[in-house]
């Protein structure tokens, strides 16, 4: 993913008042890498840019992505 795309997804995965993931962060997960994103889910990185990894994590499922890999 892009940094936009990143940027994109960033309100549905940030710890505070997050939002529904919107069309084009759903777009950019459909060629996201999942390995690296499952790489990330227990890692202390992710709470320092303000992303909570379990809500990262469950951004496939909210986009209603069926065969997205789960971590």
């Amino acid at each position: 993913m892009t940094q936009s795309e990143l940027n994109e997804c960033k309100p549905a995965v940030s710890k505070e008042n997050p939002t529904n993931p919107s069309t084009l962060c759903c777009d950019a997960l459909k060629h996201a890498d999942y390995s690296c994103l499952c790489g990330y889910k227990n890692s202390p990185w992710l709470g320092s840019f303000g992303i909570d990894p379990a809500l990262a994590v469950g951004l496939p499922s909210k986009c209603d992505m069926p065969d997205a890999p789960t971590c």
